[in-house]
């Protein structure tokens, strides 16, 4: 057993759900790897911490927008029949008045043009040339800066993965005291989540969301990280989150993968379990 498989397990050993094969293989690899043993005792002591933090207690809003869900479903039969009979009384009135009201228009058109409206110049070939290059040279000017951008994303997360596992899992759990993060605190999440190589850094920034599924910039980035993750027990967690913000925008994505045989029967009975309560 490599380091990469005894990492990916130690979440499972720690919570006695190995079979007794994949806790000896592990336990022996630890034996022998001093590297591992520093990470399993880093992971050991964060759970710990995770474990006597206060439970965080759900946003009113979740609430507040579960229920404007419903009512919305209540009335939208109502709303839908008010809105074709007002249409149809509107087609009756404008079936009787467009004849008038193409009378009237064509008079004022042909009164106004004729005393009016002066003779409009029409636009030099150099002004309208002038014009398009401007405009293309503001489209690939945002292109450049959008590249710039991700550019820097990417290196500033690539200088913070040099950190150990340890470290990274203690700055994520550093966040969990936060009332109100900002949204740069939230995409640093987002980032850990879709690009950390330890599975239980992903699965403490899956953790540390939680408390903010109300944001749209959240859900947004769980929905995107779902086809994109490859550990069964990370995507099981991303499931469960959908679930739990009752994100119904989800709902195609775990159909997707309730009907995928190529993965993780697990995570395909948690994607049918997550389209059902969705």
């Amino acid at each position: 057993m490599n380091c990469t498989r005894a990492q990916e397990n130690f979440a499972d050993l720690l919570d006695h759900r190995l079979s007794e094969t994949d806790t000896a293989e592990v336990r022996a690899h630890l034996a022998s790897c001093p590297d591992c043993q520093r990470e399993y005792a880093a992971l050991t002591q964060t759970l710990a911490a995770l474990d006597n933090l206060p439970a965080a207690k759900p946003s009113p809003r979740l609430r507040a927008n579960f229920y404007a869900m419903l009512e919305e479903e209540k009335n939208s039969a109502a709303s839908a029949q008010a809105v074709v009979t007002r249409h149809r009384r509107t087609v009756r009135w404008l079936w009787f008045l467009s004849p008038i009201a193409a009378c009237a228009l064509a008079f004022g058109g042909f009164y106004a043009g004729t005393h009016y409206a002066p003779p409009a110049p029409a636009p030099s070939d150099d002004t309208a040339a002038l014009k398009r290059e401007l405009a293309e040279q503001r489209r690939q000017l945002v292109a450049v800066q959008s590249k710039l951008d991700n550019v820097g994303q990417a290196v500033g997360y690539v200088a913070s993965a040099q950190r150990s596992a340890n470290e990274r899992l203690q700055g994520i759990l550093g966040t969990l005291d936060q009332k109100n993060p900002d949204q740069k605190l939230l995409a640093n999440l987002i980032s850990s989540l879709a690009l950390d190589p330890s599975v239980n850094v992903r699965l403490s920034a899956i953790d540390a969301l939680y408390p903010h599924a109300q944001e749209q910039i959240v859900r947004t980035g769980i929905l995107a990280s779902l086809p994109r993750e490859q550990s069964p027990l990370v995507q099981v967690a991303l499931i469960d989150f959908l679930v739990a913000a009752r994100d119904r925008d989800a709902a195609p994505e775990l159909e997707k993968l309730a009907r995928n045989d190529s993965i993780d029967i697990a995570v395909r009975d948690a994607a049918k379990r997550a389209v059902a309560m969705l």
